[in-house]
């Protein structure tokens, strides 16, 4: 069985760079997404355990994201993480929603749930056939080059 994935939907490249550092190093592979359009072209190929995604994205793509992915993925077994700023008044289905951490984020607190939703969510019975994740390229990279005789 491959590892669990974890999707980071983030439209701000310095926080979505930020979280794919600190979650690659989980036992999870990790993806990303800047926009809901990416992020959605993404689950449509690949399972995720866990989707972390930025409700405070602009135009509402965020909640928009989490709207359409439960309505074309009804079945997938996704846990799905809503980050947003407590100021905003965003609402967030609680059907759709797994949970909700609130901004700043807490690295430590991220990175348990992440851990924790990798053992407890179950995979589906019929796995699409992921790609690599960003995670495992990254990893491969930072080996450094392999050459074969």
């Amino acid at each position: 069985m491959s590892e669990p994935r974890v999707l980071i939907v983030e439209s701000n490249e310095a926080l979505r760079a930020m979280l794919f550092t600190i979650l690659r190093h989980q036992p999870v592979g990790v993806d990303t997404a800047a926009t809901a359009e990416d992020a959605l072209e993404k689950v449509l190929t690949c399972d995720y355990a866990l989707i972390v995604v930025d409700v405070d994205m602009p135009n509402e793509a965020g909640t928009r994201f989490v709207a359409q992915f439960t309505e074309q993925r009804p079945d997938a077994p996704t846990f799905i993480l809503a980050v947003r700023d407590p100021r905003n008044d965003i609402y967030l289905d609680p059907d759709l929603v797994s949970a909700v951490l609130n901004k700043p984020l807490e690295i430590d607190t991220l990175a348990e749930l992440v851990r924790e939703c990798a053992l407890v969510v179950p995979p589906p019975d019929d796995p699409l056939p992921c790609p690599p994740s960003e995670s495992d390229i990254r990893a491969r990279m930072d080996r450094g080059p392999y050459i074969a005789n």
